[in-house]
This record gives structure tokens, sequence and C-alpha cells, in this order.
């Protein structure tokens, strides 16, 4: 698997994210618009790779995009926390990590775990997390003991909750029990590699070029489009119409609204979507990706982007100083190998 990027969020692009960005022109391009940011994946390839000189992620929403900002600059290098229903539904417009890493799904709505098994849930994340097996103890005394040896001594909790699934796992081998198959769902595996995945971020926080970020919250059409840009538009997909959907006021994304401003737009402007209007877009890439729609459940479908058919003959010219960048590139890197080896023959043939 590839590196994660971004922060997780539901129909988020980074399991598909470093071919995406090979489709984006950048040469002699100053700024990068991410239009609809939503948990940032393709802002934060782009910031490592520095193809431009300016980048801007927008979204309406803005909980996971603050959650990213938060991020890189290290804001969650030591969480620990362990939210309740409770906290989670007093917290969650107020706090991004709560609100995305605490929700079922990232959806920003529903807490993460049913009533019945948030005890469970707690109990590991005390034992993981914070050494305290009192909990855990509670609920299964012989699995508590097994965990406390195994985790003695262990202190970073990445190897300490994979220690901890090793001995669930070695339990559930010897006898079935549903009390113990719940203690084995209660790794959340999901949200603690959320955190993990935040706590990645920080790695831009020494790039010169994170100084060059800058993001909004805000509806697309407001956000102001500087010259020489490319602008990347991850809409809603038309399947999936919701825009907005953690607000109170929740409202139908407008497609035809958003294809007549495509069609204005002076700058190149890039978009994501399983399908548009044949007779105004035209698609430019395509591959093909499998999601996971539950823990046991993928299906595979085919990403696409498209540019407005007004602007291919604009997309083809930026994407072919790409390629030839690239030949020049490869020209250059050839030509020191020939001259590397030519100096290495002389060498050997007793010619200085």
């Amino acid at each position: 698997m590839g590196r994660n990027y971004g922060v997780s969020y539901k129909g988020s692009k980074s399991r598909i994210v470093e071919k995406l960005v090979e489709a984006i022109p950048c040469v002699g391009v100053d700024n990068f618009y991410d239009l609809f940011a939503g948990g940032c994946a393709v802002t934060h390839k782009m910031l490592l790779d520095g193809r431009f000189k300016h980048y801007f992620a927008n979204d309406i929403d803005g909980q996971a995009l603050r959650l990213f900002y938060d991020g890189l600059n290290g804001r969650y290098a030591d969480e620990t926390r362990w939210i309740s229903r409770a906290d989670f539904f007093r917290l969650k417009d107020s706090d991004p990590y709560v609100s995305c890493c605490w929700s079922f799904g990232n959806n920003q709505r529903d807490y993460l775990y049913s009533k019945s098994i948030e005890p469970y849930k707690k109990a590991c994340h005390y034992a993981i997390v914070f050494d305290d097996y009192s909990l855990l103890k509670e609920l299964y005394p012989d699995v508590c003991a097994a965990c406390e040896v195994a985790l003695n001594g262990i202190v970073d909790i990445h190897e300490r909750r994979i220690k901890f699934r090793s001995v669930i796992g070695c339990k559930l081998a010897d006898r079935s029990d549903s009390k113990l198959l719940r203690l084995s769902c209660t790794n959340d595996v999901d949200r603690l590699e959320s955190l993990e995945r935040l706590e990645r971020l920080q790695s831009l926080e020494s790039l010169e070029r994170l100084e060059r970020f800058e993001y909004s919250v805000s509806d697309y059409k407001d956000v102001e489009i500087k010259p020489n840009s490319v602008i990347y538009a991850d809409i809603p997909y038309i399947s999936t119409n919701t825009y907005n959907k953690k607000s109170s006021t929740s409202q139908s994304f407008n497609h035809d609204e958003f294809y007549d401003w495509c069609c204005s737009q002076r700058e190149l402007v890039l978009v994501s979507e399983y399908q548009m209007p044949i007779d105004r877009f035209t698609e430019v890439w395509s591959t093909k990706h499998v999601q996971r729609i539950c823990a046991t459940k993928t299906s595979s479908t085919t990403e696409r982007l498209f540019v407005p058919t007004r602007q291919l003959s604009k997309y083809n010219e930026m994407m072919n100083r790409v390629k030839d960048l690239d030949i020049s590139k490869r020209s250059c890197v050839e030509l020191s190998l020939f001259n590397g080896c030519q100096m290495m023959a002389m060498k050997l043939l007793g010619y200085e």
C-alpha cells in the first residue's frame, strides 16, 4: 500500500492521487487551487511535490480542512483523548479532530460507536493508549492479564496496538466467544491510523512551501482565482448529491450551476467525477479504483478527470509543456550518463 495523503475523509482521493496529479499540468503555472478540498489529499500531494509557487485549498464545510492545517502545524503530536458519545456531540461543531476522527465513516454527524460496543472500545483505548487495564479487567479478566504481559515495556502506541491485536487474535483462535469477538473489533484500526496520519503531517512543518499554503472556508463561487492558475474541483458526485452534509441546512449541490461556472473560467479547470455532460466537457484521464464500502465489502469504479471542452486545446498545450520538460530532463540525464561513461572508458584506457 502506498503513502496516505491528507486526513481521513469520505471520498478522499488518497489512494489514486499519485496517478491523478500526473494529469494536472504544472509547468509555468504559479497557483494551484483545490476548490473542494475535503481531506486535502490532492493539496497534500502537491505540497510535497512542490509543483507550484502557491497553494490554495477551499471547502465549504472546512472541518477536515482545519484538521489538515492543524495537523501540518503539529497540533496533534500528543493527542491521546478518549472521546465519549457525550463528548462527541458537545465538541463536534468546534473541534475538527472530534468531528472527523470520532464520527462514523468520517461523516461528522454520527458518533463512531454504537451504545452497546462503546464500553469495549473505551476499555481497549485505555489499555493501549494509557496503559490502564482497569476497564478491560472488568470486562474480561484473563484477556486483560495476557495483554498486560504482552504490552509491558512497549511505549509506542502503534506497536502496542499491533501487539494488542495479536493477543486478542490468539485468544479467539482458542475459543469462540461473542464477547471476545467484540474486543477483537475494538482495536479501532481506522481511528488510530487516522491519528498516526495526522502526526505524520508534521513532516511538512519544516518545509518552506508550507508558508505558501492558504486555505478558506467558502462557497467555491466566492473564491478569488488569481491569474496563471490551475483549478482542481473534486465536486460532490452526482450520485451522492449533497453539498455541505454536516450543516443543519444541508443543501443539494447545483451541478448545472457549477457546469456554467466552469465554462466561464479563464483559468484551466479540471473536474473529478464519474460522468459529466458530454456536450460541454471532455474526459482527459481515468483510472480504475477499488473502494471499500464497509469492513468486508468493496466495489470497483472508474475515476475520471474532465475539462470544459472549450479549454481542451489549452489543456493539451499545457500538458505538452510537461512532456517537453520530461524529455529535456531525460536527455540531460542520458547525456550526463554518456559523458560519465566516456570519462570512465578513457581512464580505463590510460587517457586522462
